[in-house]
């Protein structure tokens, strides 16, 4: 016979197995909804993976309300445009998730929880969510003529608004189909051509004598020279026993300002005068422009290098590297970046894709908040866009001059290691008041000034004249 003690005994034990196994669940959903939300957005997350049959998930649109995304009523997604193929992603149920559609799925799939009320709703209401919408800051305008200038070419586009960091267009060629993973995707992958990757955020190539914007900016700050420092190559420079021509140029050659040695792309000079701004020097401000790590940003980033990790930091190596060769590597949306903060005023708007949630039209508010930081001093801005003026109004860069508006810009042409080269473009307009900064690469396609600055003159003026 169970006593009336014993029974309360046995209730107590078992009232204390029952909060015991209440505080486990309540502690396991703190650690996998709350203290672990990086999995969300984890392509292998079963969650994620769902919401390929979703019908209930959100469209991803433009700007102007263009939908570039959206779910079908089998659940499948469809894709509409294939020039932002890369920055909108795919959802597949094998190859999982990427680009916009890994990066705000909680949005998109409505499972975003919100504190410990949202963490048990996510557990334990199992009806189905409804999505919200997410709006982009790509202009369809500039996005289409980024997308017809690059043509069928494999390379990259970026233009951002230097004053806000909006993504204004981003194109990667080749480009795909992301709604052909489930019939395609083998091929996809295994395609030598790499149409997957996407060459703005995570293409890396040497950038050539673009990177003469960061190099001259260290050299004008730390004194080494100024734009009327009368600087001289009789032909060539030798460094170290490393000879570097002043001819890559026809203006190399004689006795000039560096101003104009930045204008007519002297590597002899720059290579000079990288030597006497030293490692330290050149680092820091290639540090402070972002190279050496991950750019933040919506999507994934590839971190664009000074140096190879296990470099020998000889001199030669210096001086190649201060005139963008040497091991330097970085993407195109990394030199966008660097166009941006000169235009800006020597402030770094930090680019974004996202600009806002919406349900049924009405905006829910911003989904991404911008931050700033100061790369160069506003007077040190100042004098670099004005060096960068020089290079289009002397005619170093065809296909970007626009009636009424100044441009400012940086040709590169960049030894690619197999004979030929990658053809590079920065540039920033107006001067006065830059409105779109853009980066454009064409791999193995020659000559910048020729090539690639022609693609960012009609992202210009798409951008400035719509």
């Amino acid at each position: 016979m169970i006593t009336l003690h014993g029974f309360e005994r046995r209730l107590s034990a078992a009232g204390t197995a029952s909060l015991a196994v209440l505080f486990a669940i309540f502690c396991a959903l703190a650690y996998w909804q709350t203290f672990r939300t990086d999995l969300a957005d984890d392509d292998r997350n079963p969650r994620v993976l769902s919401g390929f049959y979703d019908p209930g998930r959100g469209s991803i649109l433009d700007r102007d309300g263009n939908t570039l995304a959206e779910t079908a009523r089998d659940g499948s997604r469809q894709y509409y445009d294939a020039s932002t193929a890369h920055l909108v992603g795919y959802l597949d149920p094998r190859y999982g998730s990427q680009g916009i559609e890994l990066a705000f799925n909680e949005v998109l799939s409505g499972t975003a929880p919100s504190g410990w009320e949202g963490a048990f709703r996510a557990e334990f209401d199992r009806s189905r969510p409804v999505g919200n919408d997410v709006v982009l800051t790509i202009d369809p305008g500039v996005q289409a003529a980024a997308a017809g200038a690059l043509g069928a070419r494999s390379g990259a586009v970026v233009a951002i608004d230097p004053r806000n960091g909006e993504v204004l267009a981003m194109v990667s060629v080749p480009t795909y189909d992301p709604g052909a993973l489930a019939t395609s995707g083998e091929d996809l992958f295994s395609d030598p051509a790499s149409p997957l990757l996407n060459r703005a955020t995570q293409g890396l190539y040497p950038p050539g004598s673009t990177f003469k914007t960061v190099t001259a900016s260290g050299i004008l700050e730390r004194g080494i020279a100024k734009p009327d420092t009368v600087v001289t190559c009789p032909g060539e420079i030798v460094i170290d026993g490393f000879p570097i021509s002043c001819r890559n140029t026809a203006q190399g050659v004689g006795t000039y300002p560096f101003k104009q040695a930045f204008t007519f792309s002297v590597n002899a000079i720059f290579a000079q005068l990288g030597v006497k701004l030293g490692w330290t020097g050149l680092t820091d401000i290639a540090r402070r422009f972002g190279f050496d790590s991950r750019p933040p940003f919506t999507l994934e980033t590839a971190e664009s290098q000074i140096h190879g990790p296990d470099a020998d930091l000889t001199t030669v190596l210096l001086a190649t590297t201060a005139f963008g060769q040497g091991e330097l590597l970085a993407t195109p949306f990394q030199m966008a970046e660097v166009a941006a903060a000169i235009a800006n005023g020597g402030e770094l708007v930090q680019p974004h894709l996202a600009l806002r949630e919406e349900s049924d039209g009405k905006s829910l508010g911003n989904l991404e908040r911008a931050t700033t930081r100061r790369v160069l001093s506003a007077e040190l801005a100042a004098t670099m866009r004005d060096f960068m003026v020089s290079v289009v109004a002397n005619g170093q860069a065809s296909g970007v001059n626009i009636p009424g508006v100044t441009v400012g810009g940086k040709t590169g042409t960049a030894e690619a290691g197999d004979g030929t080269s990658h053809a590079w473009f920065i540039a920033f307009a107006p001067a006065n008041d830059p409105k779109v900064a853009v980066a454009v690469v064409v791999e193995h396609g020659g000559q910048g000034g020729s090539v690639a600055a022609p693609i960012a003159g009609q992202v210009i003026r798409a951008a400035l004249l719509p």
